[in-house]
């Protein structure tokens, strides 16, 4: 049973696209992250180690095998999973993921972009903030992307919570993660990392990761960018099939 954790700004229907070309089965656990969805103060949390404790014993109840999913956000969230309990999953599939900052000032400049962002969420909207958010330059590649898919994806982002979105920065933004490069090394489960092409950042990220571990391989999507989820739901589904496949023998 697949457990897929969404991005930034996202929501569990944000997967939809790659469910509809992947028909998992069973139907795979798809949680909201800490400060999504309207109702996300009832499952507020103070911390990022936290929020994979919340996860880890909702993953729990998975049936066998365990397999893990998360885009950006969420593959670093999933990355936390499988540092605190590696023997609950037999294989996993992050999508633009960072494994964590390695130095204090890189930690501090990034705390301090993510609280201008969670202080923009707070005075001056969400309406405001998803339209900053949708120009920077990590989401250049979506200029082509269907109208019908980028107004599916903003109607996700108008859905949330300004101050929910705000304490997802507060919580799980890159600064408060750890660095799980170490913990990533000690690793026996199966780690594909996805990426776009149009991606250059986390692909060279990626492509570092599996050659330093002999259990990470790097899939590069041709033509897509930071968002594989969106842009190319196929690949992600075929990946999720195959990976699957592979687990149970």
């Amino acid at each position: 049973m697949w457990m897929l954790l969404h991005g930034f700004t996202g929501a569990p229907r944000s997967w939809n696209p790659v469910l509809a070309r992947a028909q998992l089965d069973p139907p795979p656990l798809i949680p909201a992250l800490a400060g999504h969805e309207r109702d996300w103060h009832t499952r507020d949390v103070e911390s990022f180690e936290n929020e994979v404790t919340r996860l880890v014993s909702l993953a729990s109840s998975a049936t066998q095998p365990r397999l893990l999913c998360g885009y950006s956000m969420g593959a670093r969230v999933a990355l936390g999973l499988l540092a605190r309990q590696p023997h609950l999953f037999d294989a996993a599939l992050l999508i633009g993921v960072h494994p964590g900052l390695t130095d204090a000032e890189a930690r501090t400049e990034r705390h301090e972009l993510d609280a201008s962002r969670a202080q923009t969420l707070r005075e001056k909207g969400l309406e405001a903030f998803v339209a900053a958010w949708e120009g920077t330059p990590l989401f250049a590649s979506q200029r082509d992307v269907s109208r019908d898919v980028l107004a599916e994806q903003r109607d996700v982002r108008l859905a949330q919570d300004a101050e929910g979105l705000a304490r997802a920065l507060d919580v799980l933004g890159l600064a408060e993660m750890p660095d799980y490069r170490r913990a990533m090394a000690s690793l026996k489960v199966p780690i594909t990392l996805m990426t776009g092409s149009l991606d250059s950042k986390f692909s060279g990220i990626a492509k570092s990761l599996a050659k330093e571990n002999a259990h990470v391989d790097a899939e590069v999507v041709d033509g897509v960018g930071h968002n594989v989820v969106l842009e190319a739901p196929a690949a992600v589904a075929a990946a999720l099939t195959s990976i699957e496949d592979r687990a149970r023998g």
